[in-house]
């Protein structure tokens, strides 16, 4: 990180040779910042360009440099305020806004970062290793936002590609474990049992089947105790084995009694071998311990709803809103709208659903 460099020299003005201080024009403020910063005087050339754009807040190139400048020194503050301004000029430069991304994740405004990282990555950046990086970093975001399964899906071509970077591997292992945290956020206490899960999660993401069950078997051997490892290998069991994976789900309460995910899952499960009523209990308790878990709001709204208790469609809300991408919530929630009536809430939800359905199958389109 460079030092902090003051500006000698009054805003807007230049020093002649004899000591004499005169205004500059806009044109010659720009001019010195670009020779500045081609003669790599970065901080002399972020003063430059800051003054040039006192004098003109238009000038789109000079919060652009700005932006980068801040962001290289690690003033993440200072680029987030320069890229908002670039962005609002130049709205449909797609590097704007990752650069604008970047800089709210480092200063944690992560809603804002998620949103803005992936709205620069729609609009196409040409570059393969940038887009990596954004990824990554969306993948981070959603861990941190509670939104595990959409975090996973984002890790998964990594472990395709064979990136093992110890931060991504720390990052898998928190998605797994549904801990929402960064990398950098985890205690020391805990940096052992999010990097083993870390590794098992690599390899059931890289399709190693027989390494991964190995791997599983070495997690619950040494941490039998930590929360969300049942709950890793319940979602691991879940398509081969739902009678052992149930078992796990029921042993992750065992250890961690406020888990939401696992209560919502045997809430369902119970919903679908012997009804809504008895599963009604689980449901609501796993909703009162998640208000912000997707999975327990959308389990309570649909058992709510197939009571016919209209309660069940805030809930269904809450779980679309949490989680917008989920297609199953999107359906969910039109068939509660029309049940109770909510016609044209109802076809807004089925063509949401249509549209979530043709970006995940591009066959559809």
């Amino acid at each position: 990180m460079r030092g902090r460099f003051l500006v000698p020299l009054a805003l807007g003005a230049v020093a002649l040779g004899n000591g004499v201080v005169c205004a500059a024009t806009f044109e010659e403020l720009a001019a010195q910042a670009t020779a500045a910063r081609q003669e790599n005087k970065f901080p002399e050339a972020l003063g430059l360009y800051r003054s040039a754009l006192a004098m003109n807040p238009g000038w789109a190139e000079g919060w652009w440099f700005v932006g980068r400048l801040s962001y290289d020194a690690d003033q993440y503050a200072g680029g987030q305020e320069a890229f908002s301004r670039y962005v609002k000029l130049k709205e449909q430069d797609g590097g704007g806004w990752a650069f604008l991304g970047l800089c709210e994740f480092e200063t944690g405004h992560y809603e804002e970062s998620l949103d803005h990282l992936r709205r620069s990555l729609t609009m196409g950046l040409g570059h393969s290793q940038v887009e990596a990086v954004l990824h990554f970093h969306i993948a981070l975001l959603l861990t941190r936002l509670g939104l595990f399964d959409q975090a996973v899906a984002e890790y998964t071509p990594f472990a395709h590609r064979g990136a093992r970077e110890p931060a991504l591997i720390a990052g898998m292992g928190l998605a797994a474990l549904r801990r929402p945290l960064l990398p950098r956020e985890v205690p020391a206490s805990e940096q052992a049992v999010v990097n083993s899960a870390g590794e098992t999660a690599y390899l059931w993401m890289a399709g190693d089947t027989s390494k991964a069950e190995a791997s599983f078997q070495s997690l619950l051997i040494q941490y039998p105790d930590a929360p969300g490892v049942h709950y890793f290998h319940g979602s691991w069991l879940l398509s081969s084995h739902p009678s052992e994976a149930m078992a796990e789900f029921q042993r992750e309460l065992l250890v961690n009694p406020h888990c939401a995910d696992a209560r919502a899952i045997l809430a369902l499960a119970l919903m679908r071998s012997l009804g809504d009523a008895t599963a009604l209990p689980q449901a609501q308790k796993a909703a009162e311990d998640g208000p912000s878990i997707p999975m327990a709001q959308y389990v309570y709204g649909l058992i709510l709803t197939h009571l016919c208790d209209k309660n069940g469609i805030a809930h269904l809300e809450t779980a679309e809103r949490l989680d917008s991408a989920n297609f199953e919530y999107h359906m969910a929630l039109a068939s509660a709208y029309s049940k109770f009536g909510h016609y044209a809430d109802a076809r807004r939800e089925r063509a949401e659903s249509i549209a979530l359905a043709k970006e995940k199958d591009p066959a559809e389109r």
